[in-house]
């Protein structure tokens, strides 16, 4: 019996294995449409917008991505309204779609311009959110206060650059990478 039982537990684990990496590369293969400005996923349907010459993905993901991606205070319904939040790790390990990157700090501040932050967050067409972010200790902070975006950009072993975006300042930090914060993908 508990021979049948250890055989049916190792079945349900992989079946459970493969359904996952399936719906992985399935959330992974979007197709965009330039003429709508969209960009369509398994999970979603994502706006996109052209800022100098860059097509940016205009909303925070909202790939489930298990045990790296979270929402706000554990409440779904904050990933439906201002997206997931991902571990550096997971931001850089094929989040984005395919024909899709994670942005350098560069991509950013080309994006940004001479925007202020409070153009930003007003109605600008980044679609800029203040979801806050998730401490590795698993303690939220700063929603409605800021927003934070991961680069690409690893700063050392353990910590790579976030963009910060508050009311009065746009930064470029490097935080822990376990950290979970929003994240933006451009078109390669």
């Amino acid at each position: 019996m508990k021979k049948v039982f250890k055989i049916i537990c190792m079945i349900a684990t992989t079946i459970a294995t493969m359904t996952a990496f399936t719906a992985c590369d399935a959330s992974n293969a979007c197709s965009y449409d330039g003429s709508t400005h969209k960009l369509y996923c398994s999970e979603e349907t994502y706006s996109t917008i052209n800022i100098e010459g860059q097509i940016w993905i205009a909303e925070n993901l909202s790939a489930f991505v298990p045990d790296s991606s979270i929402c706000y205070g554990n409440d779904h319904a904050n990933c439906e309204a201002m997206g997931r939040l991902y571990t550096w790790g997971a931001a850089t390990n094929g989040l984005c779609p395919k024909g899709w990157t994670l942005p350098s700090q560069q991509d950013f501040k080309n994006a940004f311009g001479r925007a202020t932050p409070a153009e930003l967050k007003k109605g600008s067409v980044f679609g800029l959110l203040f979801a806050g972010f998730r401490y590795y200790d698993g303690k939220f902070a700063d929603k409605n206060a800021s927003a934070s975006f991961w680069t690409r950009d690893s700063y050392d072993d353990s910590r790579a650059y976030l963009v910060r975006v508050t009311d009065s300042t746009i930064a470029y930090e490097h935080f822990n990478k376990n950290i979970a914060a929003s994240v933006r993908c451009v078109k390669n």
